[in-house]
């Protein structure tokens, strides 16, 4: 009678692998294509009938392409840094301080999540052509800080609410200053919180299409405006290499990510025992 009862379970645990896996496949094959791709003597989404780095090769050639990547990068990098700790001061003096409107003051800082793109690119030309800001760099980072604001704040919020304020308590008990305390206690507790919220900022940054598309101008572009250019017309098999390139980065970047927390959780777990 169990081993007839179980076996409904077991059917229900093998069809439910089998629908993740066919959603993973679905997620994933896209991906893989693009990166056989970029190995393919054709250059073409076809079987391959060999394998060449030809076109990883045309890429380190391409001025345009790098130009635009490592723009990219400087914008990513930047837009993290002053979104995280704009993103840091928010979420202390929101977890820490009750004030009148707070709730709304919240709110506004979630509004960029929950307006169109569209919505915030034409807004945001015509805000910058009201105050004569001309198009470039300048105006790509700070679409992109009030985009990925919203996300970070999120993220260091959840650190500050399970935080112990009993220990900041203590500090200052002993005679350390607000500043002191806030960079020896408050600081590295909600670290992993401003890390995850600046490599999400980052990560948002980089991809970002639709911003960049209304607010960059003629003068600078991203790596997502080049491909976007390059793909209206001809698919270069150069993008493929490139895709592949920033895919491996990322995962790279999720790896690591994974590994620290796997070793901070290792660390945590020996000292209480």
């Amino acid at each position: 009678m169990a081993a007839e009862a179980s076996r409904p379970a077991r059917r229900g645990g093998t069809l439910l692998r089998i629908h993740a896996g066919l959603v993973y496949v679905f997620l994933f094959a896209p991906i893989l294509v693009v990166a056989l791709t970029s190995f393919n003597p054709e250059g073409r989404a076809t079987i391959p009938t060999g394998l060449t780095l030809d076109w990883y090769s045309a890429l380190m050639e391409d001025e345009q392409l790098l130009d635009a990547l490592w723009t990219s990068l400087k914008v990513a990098v930047l837009t993290a840094l002053i979104a995280s700790t704009l993103g840091l001061l928010a979420a202390y003096g929101l977890s820490r301080y009750r004030f009148p409107g707070r709730g709304a003051v919240q709110g506004l800082f979630y509004l960029p999540m929950l307006v169109p793109a569209v919505v915030s690119g034409v807004a945001l030309l015509t805000w910058y052509n009201r105050i004569g800001i001309d198009l470039g760099y300048v105006t790509i980072l700070l679409a992109h800080v009030i985009f990925a604001l919203p996300f970070t704040l999120t993220i260091i919020l959840t650190s500050f609410a399970g935080f112990d304020t009993q220990l900041e308590e203590a500090a200052q008990d002993l005679g350390a200053t607000p500043l002191r305390t806030f960079r020896y206690i408050t600081l590295p507790l909600v670290m992993p919180g401003v890390l995850g919220g600046a490599l999400i900022a980052f990560t948002l940054s980089f991809d970002e299409f639709v911003l960049t598309f209304f607010v960059a101008g003629g003068g600078v572009q991203t790596l997502p405006i080049v491909i976007y250019n390059r793909i209206r017309y001809l698919l270069s098999p150069e993008i493929n290499a490139i895709a592949t390139i920033v895919m491996a980065f990322s995962i790279g970047l999720l790896l690591l990510g994974t590994l620290a927390s796997a070793i901070k959780g290792r660390g945590e777990g020996a000292a209480e025992s």
